[in-house]
């Protein structure tokens, strides 16, 4: 009997003692965690500022308040296509178009809102010769944010329901009918991006939709009804302090502590930036000497630098009504909630308490470094919470796993494997327009490079996370992780010093490979062929 017939896994192994350690390894999550953790090691340690030893994590720039803000919006926005993209591949299929229907959602939202919405049904004229008229059966001037979401869902759901039915029906390879999806929907983001924002005076329209009012921060101001924040707190001085009357007494209060809190934060700070500077000036000062030979100035300004500096306090800043009412503004609850809710700020309070209390949200000069988190966090969160609900405590995650894991042998078993895929391409055009109306209500611009390439950064996150291509395998909490390798993975490399930045892509495509391997090596390891 020759070595690899020794060697051959036989059927009662399966039945084997197996060490405690063994289940742990062989989930697919457990790579990806690993890759994670030392993802978030390297941004920790690599973006503390050069000549400067601190072994914690938040004191470089990567996870500074403002640093895990910005970091976790780019994480968050892609794990939100990520776990469509996921749940379709665990299905069998792919979809392309995932990136041009971000770009296709978020101009139809911004036309839309910018300009309004009306359903014309063309018509042969034969007024004036040959020509093409229209007839105009509704039209919304004054589009809401919630109106202009749905409006673009039944164009985004439409088109991923007919993209499923074609491919479930023509048998047609879903990496095909998703591609010319890809093209479709760029082209025609395109297309209608120059003809509704061309000036009379242009041969060819923008494509870019800008100049939409910032939503979200529409407030109810007091005598003065619906304005944008930053036009409240630019009214006239009496203007303000009429609004100040009428806020109560212990608003008031609390505003001013706050206020006072502030600007003796940003006085301290100055005082320190001051005396860094001096530092600064002095040892500049004591290089030059030392470069010069000159020993005795080298003695004095080294006693000065080891002596320290005394430099005046700056004195803070007083409170003033007019302070006070401005704060008072930023406080007032908007007025359009479903934008607010898209492109807003979540956690606050948490911020909050992090800059009063805990000393740590504070940037250079004193001033509070990040209000809150980005809405699309939250977004990303509920999502992903109905995805793990669905895929892992449903018969219809049953019916997704079967469809991708065993095609023929699901529809044996009367799993509607057709409605399963259609729906999954559904959800995906669903993702992407929460993907678009995060972005147009946190910039309240679109154009038509929205999305790009996102299809596929969406793919390789779910593949990372431990979701095998060929279906049938893979987890929503491996999705997860994935995409907050891919997200960390694209700031850590920019701050290794010595490496571009763009180096990311080959630790990603290397990962990326790796994963794929891993993830089938485990499918065969369950399925017992290995």
């Amino acid at each position: 009997m020759n070595s690899s017939q020794q060697t051959q896994r036989q059927e009662s192994d399966r039945q084997a003692d197996k060490k405690w350690y063994s289940p742990i390894f062989s989930r697919p999550e457990i790579g990806p965690l690993g890759v994670m953790l030392i993802l978030f090691a390297m941004l920790g340690y690599f973006s503390i500022p050069e000549g400067e030893f601190s072994l914690n994590p938040f004191s470089g720039e990567g996870f500074n308040a403002l640093g895990i803000r910005n970091n976790f919006r780019v994480i968050a926005q892609l794990g939100i296509v990520a776990l469509a993209a996921g749940m379709l591949i665990i299905a069998g299929e792919f979809d392309l178009s995932v990136g041009s229907m971000i770009g296709f959602a978020g101009g139809c939202m911004a036309m839309i809102l910018k300009w309004g919405f009306a359903i014309v049904i063309p018509y042969i004229s034969f007024k004036g010769g040959f020509h093409f008229e229209g007839l105009k059966i509704l039209e919304i001037t004054n589009v809401s944010p919630l109106t202009a979401i749905l409006i673009t869902l039944c164009f985004t759901l439409a088109f991923g329901w007919f993209q499923g039915f074609l491919i479930v029906k023509s048998g047609i390879a879903s990496f095909i009918v998703t591609l010319g999806g890809l093209f479709f929907l760029r082209g025609v983001t395109e297309v209608s991006y120059r003809a509704f924002n061309r000036a009379p005076d242009q041969t060819a329209g923008s494509t870019t939709v800008t100049d939409l009012p910032d939503i979200k921060n529409i407030i109810n101001v007091p005598g003065h009804g619906e304005m944008e924040r930053d036009a409240a707190k630019a009214l006239p001085n009496d203007q303000l302090l009429e609004i100040l009357s009428t806020v109560p007494a212990h608003t008031i209060a609390k505003i001013t502590e706050n206020l006072t809190y502030v600007n003796e934060k940003v006085a301290a700070n100055k005082t320190i930036l001051a005396a860094k500077k001096m530092i600064g000036t002095l040892e500049k000062s004591l290089e030059g000497a030392k470069k010069s030979g000159n020993e005795s100035m080298v003695e004095i300004l080294t006693k000065k630098i080891e002596a320290g500096v005394d430099v005046p306090a700056v004195a803070a800043k007083a409170v003033t009504d007019l302070d006070i009412a401005k704060a008072y503004i930023d406080t007032i609850i908007t007025a359009r909630p479903v934008a607010n809710f898209f492109g807003g700020d979540i956690m606050e309070p948490v911020f909050s308490w992090l800059y009063y209390t805990a000393d740590w949200n504070v940037n250079l000069y004193g001033n509070q470094f990040a209000k809150g988190m980005y809405s699309c966090l939250m977004i990303w969160f509920l999502i992903a919470l109905a995805c793990y609900f669905i895929l892992s405590r449903t018969q219809a995650g049953n019916w997704i796993y079967s469809t991708g894991g065993n095609l023929s042998a699901a529809q044996a078993n009367g799993v509607p494997t057709n409605k399963v895929k259609i729906s999954l391409f559904m959800f995906t055009a669903f993702c992407a327009t929460m993907f678009a109306a995060c972005q147009v209500f946190e910039v309240n611009t679109a154009d038509t490079a929205k999305g790009n390439l996102k299809e596929l950064e969406a793919i390789a996150a779910a593949v990372i996370g431990g979701v095998v291509l060929t279906g049938g395998f893979g987890t929503i909490g491996g999705i997860i992780l994935g995409t907050i390798i891919f997200g960390i993975a694209k700031e850590a490399f920019f701050y290794i010093p010595g490496i571009d930045g763009s180096f990311y892509r080959v630790f990603l495509g290397a990962v990326l490979v790796t994963a794929a391997l891993t993830n089938e090596n485990i499918r065969k390891r369950i399925m017992g062929s290995v």
